[in-house]
């Protein structure tokens, strides 16, 4: 995947979700999410709250979705409205093949993440940080 086709968002509180890969050198932990059509992969996602979180979430589907944590994005820094504006809706957009990276750092509890288009309900996840 090439550089300039990432996007990039910073959360100053904390998101969710992905494959938990080893910490970085700065003491960072790797989460890594795809999106397929009207799926999560992974759905459940257990992380750590010592340290924080570098997200990334690559849409592998052929339809567009949206990535949505209501929890989260409610306190979060996120840059204008930019992001939210393309998604139509709360989330953040995904073209098919895109992704998104985010750096964030939640404090304990459950955090569900959503797809919010139509005729995605179903499309959902729980980042669980301990």
């Amino acid at each position: 995947m090439r550089r300039d086709r990432v996007g990039v968002a910073w959360l100053g509180l904390g998101l969710l979700t992905g494959l938990l890969g080893p910490a970085g050198c700065d003491g960072t932990q790797t989460v890594s999410l795809t999106t397929q059509d009207f799926r999560f992969d992974p759905d459940l996602v257990r992380v750590s709250a010592s340290s924080p979180l570098t997200l990334t979430i690559y849409n592998a589907g052929r339809e567009e979705h949206e990535f949505d944590s209501p929890l989260l994005m409610y306190a979060a820094n996120l840059p204008p409205r930019d992001a939210q504006a393309k998604a139509g809706g709360p989330g953040i957009a995904l073209p098919p093949g895109q992704a998104l990276r985010i750096l964030v750092a939640p404090p304990p509890g459950t955090y569900l993440y959503i797809c919010r288009r139509k005729g995605h309900a179903n499309m959902t996840g729980t980042l669980i940080v301990e």
